[in-house]
């Protein structure tokens, strides 16, 4: 009788075991083996929290204060996301930017989260990413195994409170920040990307801050990007041709081109609908590069550019780039209202405020401040855009040579 007791208790225990195996849904990386010093290689216990997750579909993954040091980018492709009924979903949390660091001591990057469906939520909140050598891979990426399963009304992938950086300003970046690829609704909000900067660092260049490909609708907001790029921020077409977005109050400076919008050629339909509102873009090549978009709104930011070569306001002796510097660039664009931006600071005089392309039209310019060398408008399509209220010098006057318009074929009507 007593053995049966026995058994019948260490039964019950062994259940009570598996069942908390089968429902825990909250999971501490400590709790799993990690070191929060950035001492030891804390991959393991990445791979044992992947492996306890069982069949749960609906999980917290927390990462208390301190530094957490991976030798392998943390790879989070289970099947028991891959759902087309449910629901579900993943966060993976720290205790707040620079209280707790991922050192991603690798080539490849911090997390990739890879999974078939359009029904798993991934969010990544309050934590630092940290290179500490050079070219560290993607500090976050998202894809659905590259399968763009279609919409289903919800923010598939979230990043908040978010620092990508590396172990000191001159040392250490990652390839890219964030890439978002085939995600419906992406949000980035309060991310920050900077680079290796100081001496050599302009042999340092990332590919992007921020990536959207194939992507419906991101949504940025009060994000920053530091240091030279090829863009800070960057929205593709692939396979599909994505359509909407917002980047508004954020930050983009030292890239080549600021934010670079590339999802449809001529003549196929360009996709509605796209907002750029009060940011800051310092440039090299495009500021803002649009092709494949209509019904945009371009209202209240500041571009100024860092190609200054030449620059007859600042008379420093350089020559004159080859290249065209452009704040506002419409490869093919329609139905665009750009009201209420600073064009400024001093630049090299092939710098041009807004070109309005052949393949372009329909364009709005109003109470814009234009204040640089080079030229305001360059209008080069033959369907009608309109121009009026705006200024054409500042304070200090950076307008040396400056020429307003230089309208080609005579389209650009309204002009006070």
């Amino acid at each position: 009788m007593k053995w049966r007791w026995i058994t019948l208790f260490l039964g019950l225990f062994l259940l009570g075991l598996y069942v908390e195996a089968q429902t825990k849904s909250e999971f501490n990386v400590l709790d799993y083996g990690a070191d929060n010093t950035g001492q030891k290689d804390c991959s393991e216990a990445f791979s044992k929290i992947i492996a306890a997750l069982g069949a749960q579909r609906q999980v917290a993954i927390y990462l208390p204060a301190g530094k957490y040091r991976i030798s392998k980018r943390v790879v989070f492709n289970g099947t028991n996301f891959s759902t087309t009924s449910l629901n579900c979903g993943l966060i993976f949390k720290g205790a707040g930017e620079d209280v707790t660091e991922l050192v991603c001591d690798n080539q490849e990057g911090g997390f990739l989260f890879n999974v078939e469906t359009n029904l798993l939520t991934v969010t990544v909140e309050n934590l630092s990413f940290v290179a500490p050598c050079e070219g560290c891979g993607t500090a976050i990426e998202f894809n659905t195994a590259d399968a763009n399963p279609g919409d289903h009304h919800s923010r598939m992938f979230q990043v908040r409170n978010v620092l990508i950086r590396g172990v000191h300003f001159d040392q250490g970046f990652f390839n890219n920040g964030v890439k978002c690829l085939n995600a419906w609704y992406p949000l980035l909000d309060n991310v920050k990307v900077t680079g290796k900067y100081g001496p050599g660092a302009e042999m340092c260049k990332m590919e992007t801050g921020f990536l959207f490909q194939d992507c419906y609708s991101p949504l940025v907001t009060n994000c920053y990007f530091w240091g030279n790029a090829k863009a800070g921020l960057a929205y593709l077409a692939a396979k599909i041709q994505p359509e909407d977005g917002i980047v508004k109050d954020s930050y983009f400076v030292g890239q080549d081109n600021g934010v670079y919008v590339d999802i449809k050629n001529p003549p196929d339909w360009s996709e509605p609908a796209f907002h750029v509102t009060d940011c800051h873009i310092n440039y090299g090549s495009n500021g803002l590069f649009l092709k494949g978009m209509r019904q945009v709104f371009i209202t209240g930011n500041l571009f100024y550019c860092h190609n200054e070569k030449g620059s007859r306001w600042k008379n420093n002796g350089t020559q004159t780039s080859e290249m065209e510097s452009i704040d506002v660039n419409l490869a093919y664009a329609s139905d665009v209202i750009i009201s209420g931006n600073q064009f400024t600071e001093p630049a090299s005089p092939k710098r041009i405020g807004i070109d309005i392309s052949k393949n372009s039209a329909n364009i709005l310019i109003k109470g814009n401040i234009f204040n640089f060398d080079g030229t305001g408008i360059r209008n080069r399509s033959y369907k009608t855009s309109y121009c009026f209220d705006n200024v054409w010098t500042g304070e200090p006057a950076f307008s040396t040579g400056f020429k307003r318009v230089q309208d080609e074929t005579g389209t650009l009507k309204n002009m006070k």
